[in-house]
C-alpha cells in the first residue's frame, strides 16, 4: 500500500524512529533502502481490501535489514505471503494517546 510522505512520518515518529517489532533504530533517509543499516519500510496493518486506509494509523514502520522484520514477520517469511496482522502484534506500536506499551519497554531493555 502507498502510504504518502505525511502517514509515514508520522508512523516513524510515533514509533520513535525504531522498527515496531523488534525496536531496532531506523533512519529517515533510508527508506525501502536495503542493505543500508537502518534500511525500512512502510507496511498496511490491513489492507484496502480488508478495510484498512492510507492513514498513520494503519501503517507500521518495520526493518527491512536484519533481521528484516517486515519480510520475516510481517509476511511469514515469504515476501508474496501476507500474514493478517493488528498494532497489538508489534511491540512497538505506540498507542494514539501517546503512550507507549508495557511490552515495548521489555522488548527495549532485552536488546540492549
Amino acid at each position: 500500500m502507498q502510504f504518502d510522505y505525511n502517514a509515514k512520518n508520522a508512523a516513524y515518529v510515533r514509533q520513535h524512529g525504531r522498527c515496531a517489532k523488534c525496536g531496532k533504530y531506523l533512519n529517515m533517509v533510508f527508506e525501502d533502502r536495503r542493505g543500508h543499516e537502518g534500511a525500512w519500510t512502510a507496511h498496511d496493518l490491513m489492507s484496502l481490501d480488508e478495510g484498512g486506509s492510507i492513514k498513520a494509523h494503519n501503517c507500521v514502520i518495520l526493518c527491512i535489514t536484519k533481521p528484516d522484520c517486515h519480510t520475516t514477520f510481517a509476511h511469514g517469511g515469504d515476501p508474496r505471503e501476507r500474514v493478517f496482522l493488528t498494532q497489538f502484534d508489534f511491540p512497538g506500536f505506540v498507542s494514539r494517546n501517546g503512550r507507549e506499551r508495557e511490552s515495548y519497554e521489555t522488548v527495549n531493555s532485552l536488546a540492549q
